[in-house]
């Protein structure tokens, strides 16, 4: 990753986790998925990604989740 890249990327803090740990919870129930699942974990960095270059609203995260 460049260094342009990564100064872009944001800080995840405790508030944020919780609730990027809720959706992928919420979707991995939904699909019936184990949180240790490889699926669950792919989504987990992709929900990570999104959320650090500025994805931050749980509507649009949930709908990007949904399109895995």
């Amino acid at each position: 990753m460049s260094q342009a890249a990564a100064s872009k990327k944001r800080i995840l803090t405790s508030g944020d986790l919780t609730m990027l740990d809720g959706l992928l919870k919420d979707w991995c129930d939904d699909r019936g998925y184990d949180i240790l699942n490889i699926e669950a974990q792919e989504a987990a960095q992709e929900l990570t990604m999104w959320f650090e270059f500025g994805v931050d609203r749980p509507d649009q995260l949930r709908e990007l989740l949904a399109t895995r």
